[in-house]
């Protein structure tokens, strides 16, 4: 789920879509300060736009699996946290598995070695 979200920001299933941001405001996050701008596609219909950007500016943007328009990041450093994230999450469940696997198996044979 985690690979899927991550990907979907650097590359969306969708064709990019131009998007002509109105209004901007900073939303703060936390630590993760970001701005939100109101935006209107080709077609004129309104849409929410995540975005470091100023009013006027258009830009093509993707729309992401919760339903608001992000500008995709394109750059070596977003594929590889796109990818990376997600992998080192993997690996460490199959570790944690295979470490759980083995101390149930020392604690199997100890107790059936102690019955004979």
């Amino acid at each position: 789920m985690s690979l899927a979200l991550g990907l979907s920001l650097v590359a969306p299933n969708e064709p990019l879509e131009q998007v002509t941001a109105s209004a901007c405001e900073t939303k703060h996050a936390g630590r993760n300060d970001y701005v939100r701008c109101d935006g209107t596609r080709a077609d004129g219909t309104r849409v929410s736009l995540r975005h470091d950007g100023h009013p006027g500016e258009q830009v093509a943007a993707a729309k992401t699996p919760w339903g608001a328009y992000t500008v995709p990041s394109k750059g070596f450093t977003a594929w590889t946290a796109a990818l990376a994230a997600p992998t080192a999450l993997l690996l460490a469940t199959v570790a944690c598995t295979i470490a759980l696997r083995k101390a149930v198996r020392r604690t199997r044979y100890r107790a059936a070695v102690k019955l004979h």
